[in-house]
């Protein structure tokens, strides 16, 4: 007998969200339900599914096996459907997008506006976040593609493209710390700046640069929002690190300026553009990952 599909989406949902309430305000049920339909199939199964403990549910190891399989078969009607669109010559289908803060406004702007006028019937779900929660969204079949900038390496990851790109100074153009030259080390231990949180490609960075170069940045401001970096540096309040292209738009319209660091190759990291390793994606998305190789191969021209 096949399992209850209510029975796998509560267990599936109580070990994505980490616990049984969680699952259980996300499927709009009472957390004793989501217990029970858990309950089921392990007595279906024959075998125990999850462990509870402090931090919340966590799969045993034929849980593991279990969630493997509901994701190959998520996957495998994915792209059945996505065969059946291309059997009727259909230019439609959804595509799940996982992308790093810094990469909202140059994808929505470029990547997504090529895209769209070819394939007008494609449409996009957007998740933006953390490094670690986009890799994770990947890696758990939430999102057909990441994009983010600095991505552990991970065997459960194919990178499709990458390319180094290096953080400098952000300031606002013509204020206070708008001077000239290359920005020294040493000024970064006093220059008030807003940075993104560790759990960012770009935070991660610059804590490893603070490790490596012996200084420890000034931070007046820790967040995990773009624009709220881009608000502190046009108000005059002080600098940020990033890569240059995130303020790509402010540079060009003469608000921003980039001060390269005086260290040949300061703060190097890598934009990864990646997909789950093995899984078959949906038509649509196999259209747009070279789209996005290209935009990304186009940061170094």
């Amino acid at each position: 007998m096949q399992p209850d599909p209510k029975h796998l989406l509560s267990f599936k949902t109580a070990l994505l969200t980490g616990t049984i309430r969680a699952a259980a305000d996300q499927l709009g049920l009472e957390p004793s339900t989501v217990s029970r339909n858990i309950s089921a199939l392990e007595k279906q199964l024959a075998t125990a599914l999850i462990e509870r403990g402090r931090k919340g549910v966590l799969p045993t190891e034929a849980g593991s096996l279990l969630m493997d399989y509901i994701q190959r078969q998520a996957g495998e009607m994915e792209a059945f459907r996505s065969q059946l669109d291309a059997l009727a010559n259909m230019e439609r289908g959804t595509v799940s997008l996982a992308l790093g803060e810094g990469f909202v406004g140059d994808f929505s702007q470029s990547v997504l506006a090529t895209f769209t006028q070819d394939h007008p019937q494609i449409t996009f779900s957007l998740t933006v976040g953390a490094t670690e929660q986009m890799k994770d969204a990947v890696i758990e079949d939430q999102a057909h593609i990441g994009l983010a900038f600095n991505v552990a390496p991970d065997s459960r990851l194919n990178v499709v493209a990458h390319t180094d790109r290096p953080l400098v100074v952000i300031c606002r153009k013509n204020g206070t710390f708008d001077t000239a030259g290359a920005v020294k080390v040493e000024e970064l231990s006093t220059l008030p700046s807003a940075f993104l949180n560790k759990g960012y490609g770009v935070g991660a960075v610059i804590a490893a640069m603070e490790a490596s170069h012996g200084f420890r940045a000034r931070a007046v401001m820790e967040t995990g929002s773009i624009a709220a970096l881009k608000a502190f540096v046009r108000s005059d309040l002080g600098v940020t690190l990033l890569p240059e292209f995130v303020v790509a738009d402010d540079i060009k319209a003469g608000i921003l300026r980039a001060r390269h660091v005086s260290i040949p190759d300061f703060g190097m990291g890598t934009v990864t553009l990646f997909v789950r390793q093995g899984r078959r994606l949906p038509l649509a998305a196999q259209k747009l990952v070279p789209v996005m190789a290209r935009s990304l191969a186009a940061l170094n021209a």
